[in-house]
């Protein structure tokens, strides 16, 4: 079902007009300016004053034909007032392209007047003239003293649907700079996005830390520069400032992840551990089991890698990744045949592992399972990388059987 536009209150001639506002307007400046109301003749006033009687009685399409009216018996007799009255009246009808036409009279005839400007630019934007609806918009801000940030955020808008990424990151930058007040947190996220893709990072970073500077800042500051120090290749302040944001903010799982792996890149694994774990509280995906057992081995707790990777091969029975973490612990903790087994498995699920196929043969030559060891090394033995390894084991348990 098509949602009705809101109904606009239009007031006319001697009265006290109300802009049609799509977009919220701030009040007129030096530089604005309303029509004149003495410029009226006496058939406009008629038809102006008939018009807004319809419209209180509910009848906006009768007050939309004497207008139309009008203009055809007086041609000679347009006033900014008629044009704008009537394009607010097309609109309601969504008669746009109509509706357009009239704003453009209304600002032909009284250039000054900024709700015709506004309002022309939030039709253009309907009718997918972006650049025009820019341009309205800034003249808009221009028109209202410059006060109104909106305005000009809207215009950074309408630019970007223009493909003019570069003309809205110059709003945007003034809008967050500090010059234009406390920004709204959407302008700065849109200004850090327009600012990677234009590589200005550098320029938006150092406009964020300004803002965190200041007292109680936002928490998706904090969040925003992540993605700048990120996009930097600065994982330290990216993983300090998630992980602010994170204490302020609960963190989605993706930013969990983040934090997780920035944590593990940077060496700090502990910390690595125990965000994924919060990751699997919530989703138990294998590579986030993998990378738990990983880092838990990493930061020396070798009995909570073993706890992670034995949940995730519950789960996830074919990663050959928590395989081979289970089998290095056991190989550490000289459990050779059940670090045998374990290496077995991941030769199983990957046949190219030449690595897991040696570490099967000899963890099996330790355990004192010969035959099995010397099948695995002999297979061993084909990569040129463990040839000579292999041979020399399986040598050496053909020597110590022939002793016995």
């Amino acid at each position: 079902m098509k949602k009705k536009r809101p109904r606009t209150q239009y007031v006319t001639a001697l009265w006290l007009f109300l802009v049609f506002v799509l977009l919220p307007a701030g009040t007129g400046a030096a530089d604005a300016q309303c029509p004149d109301e003495k410029t009226l003749s006496r058939n406009a006033r008629i038809a102006l004053v008939a018009a807004q009687k319809q419209i209180n009685e509910n009848n906006p399409s009768n007050a939309r034909q004497t207008l139309l009216k009008f203009n055809q018996e007086y041609p000679d007799e347009n006033h900014p007032y008629v044009a704008y009255t009537l394009a607010n009246l097309l609109v309601e009808k969504d008669l746009l392209s109509q509706a357009l036409a009239q704003y453009q009279k209304t600002i032909d005839m009284c250039e000054g007047y900024a709700p015709a400007w506004q309002n022309m630019g939030k039709i253009c934007f309907d009718l997918k003239k972006f650049n025009q609806a820019a341009l309205a918009m800034e003249k808009t801000y221009e028109l209202t003293g410059r006060k109104n940030h909106l305005l000009l955020f809207h215009a950074a808008v309408a630019h970007i649907s223009d493909k003019k990424s570069e003309k809205a990151l110059n709003h945007l930058q003034f809008l967050t700079s500090g010059k234009a007040g406390p920004p709204e947190a959407g302008w700065v996220k849109l200004m850090a996005r327009l600012s990677i893709e234009q590589q200005q990072a550098k320029k938006a970073i150092a406009i964020v830390e300004n803002l965190l500077d200041k007292k109680n800042p936002d928490a998706c500051l904090f969040r925003v520069a992540a993605n700048l120090y990120l996009h930097m290749n600065k994982y330290r302040k990216a993983a300090e400032a998630l992980s602010v944001y994170g204490m302020l903010c609960p963190l989605a799982i993706a930013e969990q992840t983040l934090l997780a792996d920035l944590y593990n890149n940077l060496g700090i694994p502990f910390k690595a551990a125990l965000h994924y774990e919060k990751v699997i509280e919530k989703k138990s995906e294998k590579k986030t089991y993998e990378r738990l057992a990983s880092a838990w081995l990493e930061a020396c707790k070798p009995e909570k890698a073993m706890r992670a990777a034995e949940q995730g091969l519950k789960i996830h029975p074919k990663s050959q990744a928590l395989w081979k973490i289970k089998a290095w612990i056991h190989y550490d903790n000289k459990e050779f045949h059940k670090a045998s087994q374990a290496f077995l498995q991941a030769c199983v699920l990957k046949k190219s592992d030449s690595k897991s196929l040696f570490m099967h043969g000899l963890c099996a030559c330790k355990a004192g399972r010969h035959e099995i060891a010397k099948k695995a090394l002999e297979k061993a033995s084909c990569h040129s990388r463990y040839k000579k390894q292999a041979l020399a084991l399986i040598r050496q348990m053909e020597q110590g059987a022939g002793k016995s």
